[in-house]
């Protein structure tokens, strides 16, 4: 059964705020470069394991989140640390610039 979008919609607002770290890539499944970054976003979620989580957040199912957090672009990625956005960035990206991103920014 599918998770009400309320639910999640609600879940994620509170790892967004609350979490320690956690990337949170907003995305919609219309979009060409975000069906593009998901193999990339796969493989990033594998290597920072344990690390951050990696919030996969649809625009078009949780809107007010993207409302929140004034995505006007996609895919739009924020690193985030118990509220506080760190580094934010749109578009593609190589995985290598993801994972430089989290290593700086934690070290």
């Amino acid at each position: 059964m599918e998770e009400k979008k309320e639910v999640r919609e609600e879940r994620n607002k509170e790892k967004l705020a609350n979490a320690d770290w956690v990337m949170a890539e907003f995305y919609a499944t219309w979009c060409p470069h975000c069906k593009r970054m998901q193999p990339i976003v796969e493989e990033f979620k594998k290597s920072v394991k344990g690390i951050l989580e990696v919030v996969q957040i649809d625009i078009d199912q949780e809107s007010a989140l993207a409302d929140l957090y004034t995505i006007e672009t996609v895919p739009t990625f924020i690193l985030i640390r118990k509220g506080e956005q760190l580094w934010r960035q749109s578009g593609e990206m190589p995985l290598e610039r993801l994972e430089k991103t989290v290593k700086d920014l934690k070290s």
